[in-house]
């Protein structure tokens, strides 16, 4: 914990609101340098979407109680910048720390870094950050600073209120297939949904207004903590970043709608598309490891199981049994009810810690933390949801240990842990590795292969502990309106935008149906309530990499088809031949998708008859 934090307290006479923002460069010209690292000099820059809900609520939280609203950025002194946006939206002051020596910090120095600010310029009674940032999507620092602060976190927040008494706040939070109703004790850190609030945007020519004044230049030296900064106290690093563009066939059909829609099932049973991947058989979980008590201390690879996510467990387990296998390690797993013991080991672990008394993130994160300090484990794997990562990110400010956030891939290379995960809406994929003794992963669920359960036959060994209870957030209410890892396993996405009403989803889902597949959608129909949160795909949504992805009624915006770069094939369906769709497609039909989707039904369905007859790929009914 950052020492003085324990000046934090409510000032009744108005809220006092730190927000924390990032400049990132824009999404539309980012690039990478020679040495494969993210170009951020000569490109625009902008302020993060989601910080940008942050300033809009801590202004206006701000100016209704009679507060204070600061926003502060760690960057290069181009970021001041964004500060200016800032104020001239509305806050009252601007702090931009920067120096030469914050240069290269991961999450961890940098939550650092802006929990010894937050301490110098308060108290305050709400600190606010974004949901993540765009450019590495980690949504590490903002739990990480709660802890360092020691404060309650909250977050992704949709809606809030504060209680008259000003000693609380209420948060609905968005999680990854639900959500979730929470009461905070202020102060707290919550990180804001981009839902919560219209962005604070304000256009360049209204920045020069800002008075001098308002904005603070601060450096390394103004800090009460001497550091160490940067790249060399991080324990995370970037081995290299390789930009992953994908191209496309963008071949546009015209003409008589009918002829269009045989022309697109004939190229799409020419691709593959309508077939079941040939996938080969996933290994088989390795063999137990038998531990004797009295032998001689075995290295420990622990993994972290969320409640009753029961096919994200068998994914961690199976991995984490991989990486034991290769560094001659037992998987512990730290987990609580439901789950089974006998399946537990079949899918990896070699043994159990069973913990009760609830699964608040706070609460587990300190017994993880205690356990972790006495049994010194070199690896902890985490799931990359919204739980998994508060938790997570909890023990590794706590241990000052090295978090690598939301990995596609996990390998281990002379002996340290090396995971692949995704920035810029998947456009660069990063190798990042820690050099801290406790390396910290968390995995996105639905991209680890299910392994084949192993036989096993010993007796698994398992302990018991009980939470201690943590009262600076109570979970009120906490719910699941779908399954995390449906449109990621999904060979076949459907994505819909706002030009398919609700009343015609009936005939979306018979097209998913006959394509074995599921439905997707654009944030515009999230945002509108006719799909839940969890099938929004795109930047600031899910990413997918189905066999087939079909998008329909949708205009194809960046923000959208970002989540759905890695996909084998897309077809596209849209009445209006310029829309940005038909730019990123391999197939694309020109026409009202109420007049095709029928059309494709009959055609799929005709083929997949003909397959099953043995009579070739005819697509057109007789």
């Amino acid at each position: 914990m950052i020492e003085g934090t324990a000046t934090l307290q409510t000032d009744r006479r108005g809220l006092r609101v730190m927000v924390f923002i990032k400049q990132i460069p824009a999404f539309e010209s980012f690039r990478l340098e020679e040495n494969g690292r993210l170009q951020r000099s000569g490109v625009p820059l902008e302020m993060s979407a989601y910080c940008r809900r942050a300033v809009a609520k801590g202004v206006e939280l701000a100016r209704t109680s009679g507060g204070h609203c600061t926003v502060a950025t760690l960057g290069p002194p181009s970021a001041e910048q964004v500060l200016l946006e800032a104020l001239a939206w509305g806050a009252d002051q601007g702090v931009l720390l920067s120096d030469a020596v914050f240069a290269g910090s991961d999450t961890l120095v940098t939550a650092r870094a802006l929990a010894a600010l937050s301490v110098r310029e308060g108290p305050f009674d709400l600190v606010l950050v974004g949901r993540s940032s765009l450019d590495a999507e980690t949504g590490q620092v903002g739990p990480e600073l709660a802890e360092l602060l020691g404060l309650g976190f909250a977050g992704p927040v949709r809606e809030l209120e504060i209680d008259q008494a000003r000693e609380t706040i209420w948060v609905r939070c968005e999680e990854d297939d639900g959500g979730s109703e929470r009461i905070v004790q202020l102060p707290c850190v919550l990180a804001v949904a981009e839902r919560l609030c219209a962005p604070a945007k304000v256009p360049p020519e209204e920045w020069p207004r800002v008075e001098s004044t308002q904005l603070k230049l601060l450096g390394a030296d103004d800090l009460a903590v001497d550091g160490p900064w940067g790249h060399a106290a991080s324990p995370t690093s970037v081995n290299a970043q390789r930009s992953v563009m994908s191209t496309r066939d963008a071949w546009i059909s015209s003409g008589p709608i009918d002829e269009q829609v045989d022309a697109a099932v004939s190229r799409l049973i020419k691709r593959g598309a309508l077939e079941n991947s040939q996938v080969s058989s996933p290994p088989a979980v390795p063999a137990q490891r038998r531990y004797e008590p009295g032998q001689s201390p075995t290295p420990i690879v622990a993994v972290l199981l969320e409640h009753d996510r029961e096919q994200l467990a068998r994914e961690l387990l199976g991995s984490a049994a991989s990486v034991a296998a290769a560094t001659g390690a037992r998987v512990i797993a730290f987990v609580t009810t439901p789950y089974v013991i006998a399946e537990l080991s079949s899918w990896g672990a070699d043994a159990l810690i069973e913990y009760a008394g609830g699964h608040s993130e706070e609460s587990v994160a300190v017994a993880l933390t205690k356990w972790a300090v006495e049994w010194s484990p070199e690896v902890l794997i985490a799931p990359s949801t919204t739980w998994g990562r508060e938790v997570a990110s909890r023990v590794a400010a706590r241990m000052g240990a090295g978090l690598i956030g939301d990995a596609l891939e996990i390998e281990v290379i002379e002996g340290r842990l090396v995971a692949m995960k995704p920035a810029f809406g998947g456009e660069v994929l990063a190798e990042v590795v820690s050099s801290s003794r406790l390396q910290i992963v968390t995995v996105r669920p639905g991209v680890l292969a299910l392994k084949i359960p192993r036989q096993t036959n010993q007796t698994i060994e398992l302990s018991h502990l009980t939470l201690e209870q943590n009262h600076r957030v109570r979970v009120v209410k906490r719910w699941r309106d779908d399954d995390l890892e449906t449109l990621s396993r999904a060979e076949v996405v459907i994505g819909i935008g706002a030009g398919v009403a609700p009343d015609d989803y009936e005939l979306i889902h018979r097209l998913a149906r006959l394509l074995g597949g599921e439905v997707a959608a654009t944030r515009k129909v999230t945002d509108r309530g006719w799909m839940p949160h969890s099938r929004q795909v795109g930047i600031t949504g899910r990413s997918i990499s189905p066999r087939l992805y079909v998008a329909i009624g949708l205009s194809g915006k960046f923000n959208h088809l970002s989540g759905v770069r890695d996909s084998g094939t897309i077809l596209a369906v849209n009445i209006n031949a310029e829309a940005p769709v038909f730019e990123n497609c391999d197939i694309g039909i020109v026409g009202d998708w109420r007049e095709i989707v029928p059309m494709l039904i009959a055609r799929v369905a005709h083929h997949h008859q003909s397959v099953l007859a043995g009579v070739g790929d005819s697509t057109k009914p007789a």
